[in-house]
């Protein structure tokens, strides 16, 4: 039996609609901007997940219980609190005696000035800190005690009146058990050296 030449030929190795010249660029172009698309809908997300305002920001929404004190302008007790370039701002809603976000310093106007001296400077210089060593807390612990250590104004019976006001704190999820928060404290003041400490 002789075979019919009008059956239907089987279709060529590697051929289809991609194959097509012209057809790769446009798949090329359709996957990178959906990957492009995807990326920047990730990226929104994130800040708007995690973005941390600005001071101006900080400052329209805390509205009038909000007051921005330009860097280096701060002072307590006759003493100038400074956090280099870094502005404060004081919220008399902020429900600790101070707090960071990434370009400024938080306190709270009622509660941090009824702090003993010693402890204020330590609160402030662990604020500052988080502008330099990020949202570690134990990070920003060390880093206000090189810092005491380096301009002065901390000596061992200064950090004894910081653990006895630090001590008693129970720890939350970012913060360390008051005792295990002084125990590293203590760690980083042995290592420190007066007037000479980097930071």
């Amino acid at each position: 039996m002789i075979a019919s030449t009008n059956e239907p030929s089987l279709p060529k190795p590697g051929g289809g609609i991609l194959a097509r010249r012209g057809m790769w660029p446009a798949v090329c172009a359709l996957a990178f901007f959906c990957l492009a698309g995807a990326g920047a809908g990730a990226v929104w997300w994130l800040q708007q997940r995690y973005a941390v305002p600005t001071a101006a920001e900080y400052l329209a929404k805390a509205g009038p219980n909000a007051r921005f004190v330009a860097a280096g302008a701060l002072a307590f007790d006759g003493e100038t609190f400074a956090c280099g370039r870094f502005p404060t701002i004081f919220n008399a809603r902020l429900d600790d005696y101070g707090a960071a976000f990434f370009g400024f310093v938080l306190l709270n106007p009622a509660r941090f000035p009824t702090l003993p001296p010693i402890v204020k400077r330590y609160a402030y210089a662990h604020e500052c800190g988080h502008q330099y060593v990020g949202y570690d807390e134990g990070e920003a612990d060390c880093y206000a005690i090189r810092r005491g250590r380096r301009e002065g104004w901390l000596d061992a019976q200064g950090l004894d009146a910081i653990c006895d006001f630090i001590g008693r704190s129970k720890g939350d999820a970012a913060h360390a058990l008051g005792l295990r928060r002084c125990a590293m404290m203590r760690q980083c003041f042995a290592r420190a050296r007066p007037g000479r400490e980097q930071l």
